[in-house]
C-alpha cells in the first residue's frame, strides 16, 4: 500500500475483472480472503449514457438557457 493508502491490483486480476482506468472497484475481506468486484458507473455516467442515446444535447441547450 503507499503512502496514499492506493493499492497495486494484480494484472490477472484486472484482466479478470476487465478493469480499465475509472472504473470503480468493490474490494471485501473475510478472514483472509479478499474478494474484488468491478462495481457499475455511478449514476451520473449511467444518465449520461442514456441520454446521449435519447437526445443531442445540442437541441436542448436553447432550452437550458433560457431556464
Amino acid at each position: 500500500m503507499s503512502s496514499k493508502n492506493q493499492i497495486v491490483v494484480p494484472k490477472a486480476a484486472r484482466e479478470a475483472l476487465d478493469l480499465a482506468p475509472g472504473d470503480r472497484l468493490a474490494v471485501s475481506v473475510d478472514g483472509d480472503t479478499v474478494r474484488m468486484e468491478k462495481l457499475p458507473p455511478d449514476r451520473e455516467d449511467r444518465l449520461r449514457g442514456m441520454l446521449r442515446d435519447v437526445v443531442d444535447a445540442e437541441d436542448l441547450w436553447p432550452e437550458l438557457e433560457e431556464a
